[in-house]
């Protein structure tokens, strides 16, 4: 019987998911490529695709990942986005869905732990908005043996996640050496050979807003966690509406490994403004 072939590339359904979204925006925004062109990094260091949920809507694919699994479908799509600008420009890319059906709209007092992952949409006063400050999104690991690089994701307010495991490089030499597996104490020496690189490694900028019910001010008001341009845009008072997901994060100035209370936050896709 012959071997399996193996071919290389993404799982069909991640290639799927990202031939998906490479065919909406060649269809719906090739007008936002032809304005890329004329951009560079110094003039603007991120440019919004404006996304209306419709279109999302009609391909049954996106559709489903979208609602299902929203922020590992948006970071698919914003992988298309860097791989179909980097031809024209350096200017990072990143989407905004808008135009959540009203079906999404939600009250922050409606919102329970049982809607984490859910996408919502929120009319909201803004009561505060706190400092920005930058996350390690993306950290680099590199094998200061061999020099064998891997980037790690991260989440904010976390623990640092390493990647799992030793370099694969060092542990195939070391194997193929010795003939067997190798010891458990040599299997973590391998394992801190990988170390993080600051230079590489993806900052990005973050920002909390602490809003409320914009038909409610004396209600329990809820955090919105805002990224990239939307840091340093909004003032108290305005009312903007945010489109977004559930998030569950632990209690402030909290050991979250330890504690295990938790709060509701909400991490913004996008934001409109209310007129």
């Amino acid at each position: 019987m012959s071997e399996e072939r193996h071919i290389p590339g993404p799982p069909s359904e991640l290639a799927d998911t990202l031939n998906h979204w490479r065919e909406l925006f060649q269809h719906e925004h090739a007008h936002d490529f032809k304005a890329l062109k004329v951009l560079t990094s110094l003039e603007q260091a991120i440019f919004s695709f404006y996304v209306d949920y419709a279109d999302i809507d009609k391909d049954d694919l996106l559709s489903l990942r979208f609602n299902e699994y929203p922020e590992e479908t948006v970071e698919r799509a914003n992988e298309v986005l860097r791989s179909m600008s980097s031809e024209y420009t350096d200017v990072r890319c990143v989407l905004r869905p808008l135009n959540f059906p009203d079906e999404k709209i939600k009250k922050i007092s409606d919102l329970r732990m049982r809607n984490r992952g859910e996408l919502v949409s929120l009319i909201v006063r803004i009561h505060e908005v706190g400092p920005r400050v930058g996350y390690l999104r993306k950290a680099l690991y590199t094998c200061i043996a061999c020099g064998h690089r891997e980037e790690v994701s991260q989440r904010v307010a976390r623990e640092r996640k390493r990647p799992r495991g030793p370099c694969t490089i060092c542990l195939e030499d070391a194997e193929r050496a010795l003939g067997e597996q190798v010891s458990y104490s040599l299997y973590k020496r391998l394992e801190s050979l990988m170390q993080l690189t600051a230079e590489g490694s993806f900052y990005q900028d973050i920002q909390y807003l602490n809003v409320h019910d914009v038909e409610s001010k004396d209600g329990q008001p809820i955090q919105v966690l805002v990224d990239d341009e939307y840091v340093d845009g909004y003032k108290t008072g305005e009312v903007v509406r945010v489109n977004g997901v559930v998030y569950i994060d632990p209690i402030p100035d909290r050991n979250f490994v330890k504690d295990t209370r938790r709060i509701l936050q909400v991490r913004a896709l996008s934001i409109e403004q209310v007129s």
